[in-house]
């Protein structure tokens, strides 16, 4: 897979995707399996920004059936199973406890009769997996058949726990990349560091964009007969630098984040337990409104979080501040206080950006739970449009389906067919020493950064600050295959330490 920059302005697409997010990813990989002429844009890495910051799971939709969701809960199902299938070895399953309680929906009873429902709704839940990765039925336990789940207080779960099974993704950089190589062998073309400008507007309609090689700042003019716009953040600014294109509501971002902690606080099962934080203020509360806090066990980690903060307005970078680490912290203080957790314990943090409803006087309301695909009109004067809004990243590839439906009805081919089969994904990667990772990673990955090899290519700094030495390894092998001269080797090395130390990195 190579970043083939020139053959995205010599021929005329059937689409052109903008963003190379989860979504835009998938997005790009049904309509490349599709047989359609098809390329793929992103102003930075692949998935390297909230693709890549999240607590990993993939879920199976259990939580819809509080508000009797049911149809979101099949999507939910079946996106999970998608996942599972395209990458069994990546996506495992992975055993989710929360405490039962005295009383209330949290229960034994009314928590085991939801279990049961749930097996019954995803009672197709493991069709084509290996037996090795089935997602066993969920369960109530009594506390002395749970063993050591928790590194914290024990007494939350006297009464016992919920048991479910959803997926867990090991190496989101290695599943996304995997996704765009099996998408290039199928025809269509990817680049990344290639930003997006503004959309071709020719008589109302919209048959192109314009980007710029962030590389070499050369302008390309990218022609294709439907654009879709799966940019996320970067929608609102492309929209703009649009003459002569109507306006639409840029919408509202609350800033997603989890904590990384160096320690594994957790046995078999993730841990969910209840607390309260403020999306406006971070605030945390005691207050009987509540919501789960996951601690997810992870390669000898453990993920923490989802914790909300309010965006007031995008910044190109999303960064993490000491006073939001400390919010999180205190909060896992809270809920797991016998572990003793201090600001040493977090190694680093993942953030990213979610769309988010807006109340009364622009407040921030709540998380955006449709995703949307909004195409554009003759009267909006963004005929060929399409813009994409994905809210879940286990909804992507049930997003993309739809989308490739409506993209096959508007050229005109009305049955594409989906991809099937599992993705290329060579396992003894983990196994090379960092020169030969290094060599793949420039030659056949589409590595143009330190931060996309270590970040992205390898799990080497995917849970905190590798150290000085080891990443002046990676920078070295990185320079000896793609030619850097040592003034960029140290610029590379400045870049990556700037990134870690955006997201609260223990840099010692």
């Amino acid at each position: 897979m190579h970043r083939r920059v020139d053959d995205l302005v010599d021929q005329e697409f059937d689409i052109a995707v903008v963003g190379g997010g989860i979504q835009g990813i998938a997005v790009f990989y049904e309509l490349a399996h599709a047989g359609l002429k098809v390329a793929l844009i992103e102003k930075d890495d692949f998935a390297g920004a909230t693709s890549a910051n999240s607590l990993k799971v993939i879920h199976g939709g259990l939580r819809y059936l509080q508000t009797g969701d049911l149809s979101r809960m099949r999507r939910s199902i079946r996106a999970r199973r998608t996942f599972m299938q395209l990458a069994p070895d990546l996506v495992r399953p992975q055993g989710f406890v929360i405490p039962t309680a005295k009383r209330g929906l949290e229960h034994a009873i009314p928590m085991r009769a939801a279990l049961r429902l749930n097996d019954w709704i995803s009672l197709d839940r493991n069709r084509g997996l290996p037996k090795a990765r089935a997602l066993p039925p969920g369960a109530v336990l009594p506390q002395r058949k749970l063993g050591p789940v928790f590194a914290g207080d024990r007494s939350a779960f006297s009464r016992g726990a919920a048991l479910w099974f959803d997926g867990l993704v090991h190496n989101a950089g290695r599943f996304s990349i995997a996704l765009v190589k099996s998408a290039v062998q199928a025809g269509g073309i990817a680049c990344n560091y290639t930003r997006a400008e503004r959309y071709l507007n020719h008589a109302g309609k919209i048959c192109g964009v314009e980007a710029i090689d962030c590389e070499t700042g050369e302008k390309l003019t990218i022609r294709a007969k439907l654009v879709i716009d799966a940019a996320a953040t970067g929608h609102a600014r492309l929209q703009e630098r649009t003459q002569s294109l109507e306006q639409s509501r840029s919408g509202c971002w609350l800033k997603a984040t989890n904590l990384v902690l160096s320690r594994a606080l957790c046995g078999d099962y993730a841990v969910g337990l209840s607390g309260a934080q403020d999306a406006m203020t971070g605030e945390i509360s005691a207050s009987p409104e509540s919501r789960y806090f996951f601690f997810v066990p992870y390669s000898s980690h453990t993920l923490f979080g989802t914790f909300y903060f309010a965006l007031e307005e995008l910044p190109e970078t999303l960064s993490v501040t000491e006073n939001e680490i400390n919010l999180m912290l205190a909060q896992a203080r809270q809920l797991c206080p016998d572990a003793n957790l201090t600001r040493s314990d977090v190694s680093m943090s993942h953030v990213g950006a979610v769309p988010a409803n807006g109340g009364l006087g622009g407040r921030v309301r709540a998380i955006e739970k449709k995703a949307s695909i909004r195409p554009g009109s003759q009267t909006n004067g963004n005929e060929g449009l399409i813009v994409v809004q994905g809210v879940k990243y286990t909804e992507s590839f049930e997003l993309a389906k739809q989308v490739a439906s409506l993209v096959g009805t508007m050229l005109g081919r009305r049955h594409l067919s989906s991809p099937q089969g599992r993705l290329p994904i060579d396992h003894a990667d983990a196994t090379l020493p960092i020169p030969q990772l290094a060599r793949k990673a420039v030659r056949d990955e589409m590595a143009i950064h330190l931060t996309d090899f270590v970040l992205r290519r390898t799990t080497i700094g995917e849970l905190g600050y590798p150290g000085d030495e080891l990443t002046r390894e990676c920078a070295e092998a990185m320079a000896s295959e793609a030619g850097w001269r040592p003034e960029r080797v140290e610029n590379e090395l400045a870049s990556l330490r700037q990134h870690y130390q955006s997201v609260g990195a223990n840099m010692v």
